[in-house]
């Protein structure tokens, strides 16, 4: 009647992986953006000169992150190899950051070397 759900099958994995590539690749763009703007902003005499590196400083691990996040993704989607712990690891990974995204920044922003 019902067949069970394995979830090692690859009818799962593959909409797993999906939704870490386009998760991932969407975080990308928006902070690699934000990275972008910080320095194509004009300078004002009256800010001081350090302020856009500290407020790029988080964004520059949070890029190369979700990067690497996204190069893992899409190398499983490309090679159809799904191994089952990869998959559920990087789907892992990014459940947690789009949970502790706030505190994850917080604990970065306490080791900027321009604050």
């Amino acid at each position: 009647m019902c067949k069970p759900l394995h979830l090692k099958d690859y009818k799962i994995l593959k909409p797993i992986t999906i939704l870490t590539v386009l998760y991932s690749a969407f975080m990308f763009f928006k902070y690699a953006a934000s990275l972008i703007l910080v320095y194509a902003t004009p300078q004002s005499p009256l800010l001081p000169k350090q302020l856009n590196a500290y407020a790029s400083f988080p964004l520059y691990f949070i890029v190369v992150f979700f990067a690497v996040l996204s190069f893992f993704s899409m190398r499983s989607l490309w090679t159809k190899q799904y191994n089952v712990k990869r998959v559920y690891a990087l789907f892992g990974i990014v459940f947690l950051f789009c949970i502790f995204q706030r505190q994850i920044y917080q604990c970065i922003m306490r080791f900027n070397p321009y604050g």
